[in-house]
């Protein structure tokens, strides 16, 4: 998996540009782009030949470029190419479809789907630089208007590490990342987020879930656990005996008071929720799903994998296998493993017996234990991809765009 920054020279060479790429069927719209690039110093090598289907097949979730152009003209299932490209796209970076159709109904659909823009085709030189500009202008709104980022972490099977992994990318991208991040703990009577960082749990969780109509600063304040300076916790352990009743109204005010104050919301939702929280799911920015690599984690992966189809998200799902090792009991091959699964795994986190016991003795989080270990390597790979940190870096194709239009102007003025 990649860091933040997406390194796409892993997949198509060292001159490709991060910050775009085409996907184009016909030699007419290639030699545009061609052009395009020639003229704003972009990478030729970005541009290639094939629609969709190949931008569906080339892309991997956590390697998208920032914008990417994609042909469906020859496509057999456009709104279905459409939907898994999105889907491995991270939530700020834009999707631009090209058709042939000029119904206006096409470009609506295009839009639901997740795409932000739709240009018919022929297209022109001047076509594309207004798509970009458009894009650069949608881009710059939503830097300012962002809120947080949601994320919400499953546990296909019981046992598989799901609370770990969601304490820990709490942890870096707090820690590490210097994001203030929220992590919020939705089983509420066996939740291990407060007890995995030595933290008490707050007060008034339960109450926050029963009234939401109460729900503001003040009492929210009163429900959260600290955990350093920028890791807010809501968790609780209430008595097994009594029942709480979380209704997705409750989660949506809460998720809604959290956000005006945290960069991400992590929440580790307990499986037997899934039913009672499709709306949750749907608003993710993104969902991971982790599993075991054993047949029942296969069987489990792929059937909420399919349930997630029917919610109309537009966030990312991500596959993670967990806990993976050679003295793990069970466990099926890597090879056959991923022939059984419907969709690739995205990440892989190895079994770290020896540090899960002493991090869980100390109340510590892994990276800040076992620094250099492959599991918290795998942890930062993945923080990185779910909460889209990157490292400053130049200015990229938008910028370039500006700089070559405002060029352009003085020329002709």
């Amino acid at each position: 998996m990649a860091s933040a920054a997406s390194n796409l020279s892993t997949l198509f060479g060292n001159q490709v540009n991060e910050d775009f790429m085409a996907f184009v069927d016909d030699e007419q719209t290639l030699e545009i782009f061609r052009q395009e690039a020639s003229e704003n110093g972009w990478s030729v090598d970005a541009i290639l030949d094939g629609g969709i289907h190949v931008a569906v097949d080339r892309i991997e979730a956590g390697h998208s470029p920032k914008i990417i152009f994609a042909d469906i003209s020859r496509s057999l299932d456009p709104e279905g190419d459409v939907t898994r490209l999105v889907r491995k796209m991270g939530p700020d970076n834009s999707l631009v479809i090209l058709g042939a159709s000029n119904d206006v109904s096409v470009f609506r659909r295009m839009v639901a789907l997740g795409a932000s823009d739709y240009l018919v085709k022929p297209i022109t030189p001047e076509l594309l630089a207004d798509a970009v500009q458009r894009l650069d202008q949608a881009s710059s709104a939503n830097k300012l208007s962002k809120g947080s980022r949601l994320t919400v972490i499953i546990g296909v099977r019981g046992g598989v590490g799901a609370s770990t992994i969601a304490t820990n990318l709490s942890w870096i991208m707090a820690n590490e990342e210097k994001l203030t991040t929220a992590l919020i703990d939705l089983d509420l009577h066996f939740g291990t987020t407060t007890l995995a960082l030595d933290i008490e749990t707050g007060g008034g969780f339960r109450e926050a879930l029963e009234n939401p109509h109460r729900l503001d600063k003040l009492f929210l304040d009163s429900a959260i656990s600290k955990s350093g300076d920028k890791l807010a916790v809501l968790g609780t352990e209430e008595p097994i005996d009594e029942f709480v009743d979380i209704n997705p109204d409750s989660v949506d005010a809460l998720i809604g008071e959290v956000n005006q104050d945290y960069n991400q919301v992590v929440i580790d939702l307990p499986r037997h929720l899934l039913p009672s929280q499709g709306a949750l799911l749907a608003s993710a920015d993104t969902v991971v799903l982790v599993a075991d690599q054993t047949l029942a984690g296969i069987r489990d992966i792929n059937r909420i994998t399919q349930a997630m189809t029917s919610l109309s998200t537009k966030g990312r799902i991500l596959r993670v296998v967990s806990r993976v090792g050679a003295d793990r009991a069970a466990q099926v091959s890597k090879s056959d493993f991923a022939r059984a699964l419907e969709e690739p795994i995205d990440c892989t986190i190895p079994e770290d017996a020896k540090t899960l016991t002493i991090c869980a003795n100390a109340g510590k989080a892994i990276p800040s234990v076992a620094t250099k270990a492959p599991i918290s390597k795998a942890l930062r790979e993945l923080a990185a991809v779910v909460s889209d940190y990157q490292e400053p870096k130049k200015k990229g194709f938008f910028g370039r765009m500006k700089k070559s239009k405002s060029k352009v102007e003085s020329n002709n003025s």
